[in-house]
């Protein structure tokens, strides 16, 4: 048993104290009522003598009670609990999916979302995390087991890849109902006067947002990468630099790209150096072969310390409840 605010009880035992001392130094005094001369044959009685004793233990014992029954408020606001350290142990992946948002995407993106979702939905014990890039990098979920979440946030850019769809085929004479928000919800935060689909630093943004990346170098991790490779304006860091960055880093890249990618063979060779895979999007079996070549890769295991508190305020607060009894009880009887 552990009180969770031990320094509450140090205020207690100050106020009971003061309690006590102010009860102590109160002197009985006569007030009101009719003075009796000639009591000392009545207080030599042994009826007296009794009832003089039995009023002077119930009151001490009713004071008592009343200072036990604060005292035990004050426990109960120190908040009695039981504390515990579970350790449990998890074997999963750490997967990051970082999507390529430029409007040359859209269409990929698109079809690609559904798919990602069911790798969501098909894959178990592993944490999630989703960045966007354009011109710049954007982390919308932290890698997290809440796959609901990850579902609605991937619902979520799929709205708005087929707002951004719907804006270029009406060529930008939209309906009056047209969700703008959703529009810009894929934009917010990746344009930039730089340029746009800088690949290199989508990736390499996307590998430092993995926590305890060099200190905690056993974890298992890799990036679902989807681009077209089609660079407009000039990166910090380069593709393969950044593939370099993932490799060293024991990142794996497993990258899904359209039918017509710039310099593919430079992406692939890129891709592939890292120990991960390269998928056209064409391909029929493309989530089958993810999902089966995402469980291939190693599992790591993390151990998570938890610390649980159970509250534990039943025996104070029954104790509380009898000191209270005992006080009324007796306070009636001597009528204090």
């Amino acid at each position: 048993m552990e009180l969770m605010n031990p320094w509450i009880i140090y205020v207690g035992i100050v106020v009971l104290i003061v309690l006590a001392v102010f009860r102590l130094r109160i002197k009985s005094s006569y007030k009101e009522g009719k003075k009796v001369a000639n009591t000392n044959l009545v207080e030599e009685t042994e009826l007296y003598k009794k009832l003089k004793r039995q009023y002077k233990i119930f009151g001490n014992l009713a004071l008592a009670s009343l200072l036990l029954a604060i005292a035990c408020v004050f426990i109960l606001l120190s908040r009695p609990a039981k504390v515990e350290q579970v350790n449990t142990e998890l074997r999963n992946r750490d997967i990051f999916l970082c999507m390529d948002i430029s409007g040359s995407m859209d269409g990929l993106n698109l079809e690609i979302c559904d798919k990602l979702k069911q790798v969501v939905k098909e894959l178990d014990g592993e944490r999630f995390g989703v960045t966007i890039f354009n011109a710049k990098s954007v982390l919308l979920i932290p890698l997290t087991n809440d796959y609901e979440y990850v579902l609605e946030t991937l619902d979520k850019l799929e709205k708005s890849f087929e707002a951004s769809i719907q804006m270029e085929e009406t060529d930008y004479d939209v309906p009056d109902d047209f969700d703008y928000e959703l529009y810009y919800y894929k934009y917010e935060g990746t344009l930039s006067d730089e340029g746009s689909s800088l690949i290199g630093d989508g990736l390499a943004s996307c590998l430092y947002n993995f926590p305890d990346l060099t200190e905690n170098t056993d974890r298992s991790r890799l990036i679902i990468f989807t681009t077209d490779n089609q660079l407009n304006g000039t990166p910090y860091v380069p593709l393969e630099e950044a593939a370099r960055l993932c490799k060293k880093n024991d990142v794996k890249v497993f990258a899904i790209a359209p039918e017509n990618v710039t310099d593919e063979e430079v992406f692939e060779s890129s891709v592939l150096g890292t120990g991960g895979k390269y998928y056209k999007a064409t391909s029929t079996d493309i989530i089958d072969e993810l999902i089966d070549d995402i469980e291939k890769t190693e599992k790591s295991s993390l151990n998570i310390v938890e610390t649980i508190v159970y509250d534990k305020p039943e025996i104070v607060f029954v104790c509380m409840l009898i000191f209270v009894a005992i006080y009324f009880a007796l306070s009636r009887k001597v009528k204090l």
